[in-house]
């Protein structure tokens, strides 16, 4: 079990070309995500955004179980670093940074207008709607 040997996750960074990327970067997950900055030079950038945050469409009145613990009160934090190597600089589908969003619509209008594109068309699974965007960095970001 992890939590008793001390180990949890800390961040997830995404190398970008430059303090110009970092600063588009930032400016992305900032507006088009809603990612709060904690840090931000011209090289590098700390955002935080909650993790297991109940929806506008919950409250903590609907986990009346033990076995249904309402959600942590945790951060996911993402760094962004510039760079200007080739190697650090390879995208493909590598990280691929998943977002729970409560307008899936609204929010993926919002990115493609910040420069970000639909890689492939929303789908409709049975658990719900999922969308795969590539950021305007071309990192990979599902929602």
């Amino acid at each position: 079990m992890a939590s008793t040997i001390g180990v949890r996750f800390g961040r997830a960074l995404l190398m970008v070309r430059g303090s110009n990327g970092v600063a588009a970067a930032v400016n992305f997950y900032q507006n088009g995500l809603g990612l709060n900055i904690v840090r931000h030079t011209d090289e590098w950038a700390e955002l935080q955004c909650p993790v297991g945050q109940p929806s506008s469409s919950s409250s903590l009145s609907d986990y009346t179980t033990s076995a249904q613990q309402p959600p942590t009160n945790n951060n996911f934090n993402l760094t962004i670093q510039a760079c200007e190597s080739e190697a650090l600089l390879g995208v493909g589908y590598s990280p691929f940074l998943n977002f729970d969003v409560d307008d899936m619509d609204m929010t993926v209008a919002r990115c493609v207008q910040m420069g970000a594109h639909l890689d492939g068309p929303i789908q409709y699974p049975a658990h719900g709607k999922v969308a795969a965007l590539r950021s305007p960095d071309g990192h990979m970001i599902g929602l």
